[in-house]
């Protein structure tokens, strides 16, 4: 009853572990906690959210196509040259000045308005009119009729950034649901790691125990006092593995500032959560179907489809012949001096005006066809990555939700195996007092007691980590954490 008193007592203290297992100042932490911080601070993340910021960009700058421009320029010549021909000017000066804007709309429409200005003058005089200014208004359209046709052709680049932008933005959700389950895992190995520590400490607390009862049996002559070499070569190894158990607390603890990217390296975490044990029962079909249809890889790699088909289709338009109908009307007026000469434009106008059509065509377009079978291939592989994803998807669910159901009878197996050792150690104790055990079959009780409690907390650590990669297939961060 005393050993079994002293068991059922470790076993309390095994339950209540997080606010037991460290002592002295450290950072307690929820397991929520955890993944939020690593959300906000894990730098792995912060390089996808660039990537969203990039794909931003990109479409800022595909929609600058159809942005208004405004343009100027100005200029002034001198000219002196030797008359080769009677009356021909030996000097002449000209100045020219000109302001617009253009603008292309989402047709494939361009228009552009200019307004130009000039100056000519001569010496000797050699026209009717000395100096003469220039000025007129034109308003010139061009409009693609073979490569460039269309709307959805103009805005290829818009549409197919806008779905990479958005491809992208999920991507930062499938990024951060993996976060969170390497998180979790962290978390769960290092509270693993502190109570296998504890069940070590146990496990070294009844092995000097026995070593204060068989010294007091050799005193007493009951016992040999070679009997005395066994508890004490159990004590050193436990000891060892005490050692060992330090060190990879240490290491988990590590892994885990390393995911929330903490600058406190040298702050002991102390954890303040239980790994949850209720049992589940996942649907196989809900699943898989919730992650097909909901799994933000999943949709991102579906957009990646459509994004890769918009750029093919661009690339096979670019093949074609480019015919363009242009046109231009405009009035002006002529003057010798400036302010006349826009008077003239509007009052007594001298019009101009172009029709006609623009063709060109590369003889071999070799050019145009490499980025066309270029554009096919990226087109085929985002379709056959796609089809790889569902695939992994599917496997992924049915072994997780198998590791959930193995793991529930795991937890189920090791309280039984626990119960039966502890009681295995109870009888082994009560012989060694009564005479009728050694030392060494206390100890292997101890042993094997010791190792059901270890399993019993892995198995619940292992259905954990079990519900946590359940969240992950299905992109699913948990705790009810928003990742926006």
């Amino acid at each position: 009853m005393r050993i079994l008193k002293y068991i059922f007592v470790s076993v309390l203290l095994l339950s209540a572990f997080p606010s037991t297992v460290t002592a002295g100042s450290g950072v307690k932490l929820t397991l929520a906690e955890a993944v939020q911080l690593a959300l906000a601070n894990n730098i792995g993340l912060q390089l996808q959210k660039d990537d969203v910021n990039s794909a931003e960009g990109a479409k800022e700058a595909a929609e600058g196509e159809f942005d208004i421009i405004a343009k100027g320029e100005g200029g002034a010549e001198s000219l002196e040259r030797t008359p080769v021909i009677p009356g021909d000017s030996e000097e002449e000066k000209t100045a020219q000045w000109a302001l617009g804007v253009q603008k292309k709309y989402i047709t494939g429409t361009e228009v552009n308005l200019n307004w130009k200005n000039s100056r000519f003058a001569g010496t000797p005089v050699t026209t009717l009119i000395d100096p003469v200014y220039n000025s007129g208004l034109s308003l010139g359209v061009r409009q693609p009729l073979l490569q460039g046709f269309g709307i959805d052709r103009q805005t290829a680049t818009m549409r197919a950034s806008e779905k990479n932008l958005a491809a992208a933005t999920f991507l930062v959700s499938s990024e951060a649901a993996n976060l969170a389950a390497k998180v979790k895992g962290a978390y769960w190995n290092l509270l693993y790691a502190w109570q296998d520590k504890s069940v070590k400490e146990l496990s070294l607390k009844l092995a000097v125990k026995l070593l204060d009862e068989t010294e007091e049996r050799i005193g007493a002559g009951k016992l040999a006092s070679v009997d005395i070499y066994q508890p004490q070569s159990e004590i050193a190894r436990r000891e060892e593995s005490l050692i060992l158990a330090d060190r990879t607390i240490g290491l988990h603890e590590d892994e885990l500032k390393l995911l929330m990217n903490s600058r406190d390296w040298h702050i002991p975490i102390i954890l303040t959560d239980l790994p949850p044990t209720a049992p589940v029962t996942p649907d196989l079909q809900f699943i898989e179907d919730n992650a097909l249809t909901s799994r933000p890889d999943v949709k991102a790699a579906e957009l990646a489809i459509e994004a890769a088909k918009i750029q093919e289709e661009v690339a096979l338009d670019n093949i074609r012949p480019s015919l363009a109908l242009v046109g231009l009307v405009g009035q002006g007026g002529t003057d010798n001096v400036y302010g006349d000469s826009m008077s003239d434009a509007v009052d007594d106008p001298k019009t101009q005006w172009q029709a006609g059509l623009a063709f060109s065509m590369p003889l071999q377009n070799s050019a145009a066809k490499g980025l066309y079978r270029q554009a096919g291939a990226a087109h085929n592989k985002a379709k056959n990555s796609a089809q790889l994803l569902r695939l992994q998807v599917q496997q992924s669910v049915r072994t997780t939700v198998r590791d959930v159901q193995l793991a529930q009878k795991a937890m189920e197996a090791t309280q039984k195996t626990t119960l039966a050792t502890g009681k295995r150690l109870e009888a082994e104790q009560a012989k060694f007092d009564v005479g009728r055990a050694t030392t060494f079959d206390v100890l292997t009780a101890q042993e094997a007691y010791s190792q059901a409690l270890s399993q019993e907390n892995k198995s619940e650590v292992a259905y954990a980590l079990a519900l946590a990669e359940l969240d992950r297939i299905q992109g699913q961060v948990g705790l009810d954490i928003d990742v926006r």
